[in-house]
């Protein structure tokens, strides 16, 4: 194997900066096919709660610390997304390079696809009849 050639991405072998935003939990959820649920239900309620309870922290605490409280929640969230991204983004290297050894046949593909057209022009001009 040369150096020039992609490699998978190990996550033991990340810098210790990415393999600590890995160890975020809760946020496996998010990477499969209910996602959607979460990013359109789910993430607006929390935003409003998110909101009120801002307001809230920055009435009954005084002001050094409410700064600090309400900071730690963008700062969370942001976390999260970090280690969505992160996950996302290996999972998609790791899915690419070991693609690099398909081959496309494009003549077999194109005679596929105007036989598709044909038969469809067919159905088409009997229906019409």
């Amino acid at each position: 194997m040369s150096e020039d050639e992609i490699k998978k991405i190990d996550k033991n072998m990340l810098l210790w900066f990415y393999r600590l935003i890995l160890k975020i939990p809760g946020a496996k959820f998010l990477e499969t096919s209910a996602s959607g649920i979460f990013w359109f239900i789910i993430m607006p309620i929390l935003l409003t709660v998110e909101f009120f309870l801002s307001m809230l922290l920055l009435v009954f605490f005084p002001p050094p610390i409410n700064i600090v409280l309400i900071s730690m929640i963008p700062v969370a969230v942001l976390l999260v997304f970090a280690r969505i991204d992160l996950e996302r983004l290996i999972n998609l290297w790791n899915s690419t390079v070991g693609e690099s050894n398909q081959k496309w046949d494009i003549e077999k593909t194109m005679q596929e696809y105007i036989a598709l057209i044909l038969k469809k022009e067919k159905k088409t001009s009997a229906s019409g009849k």
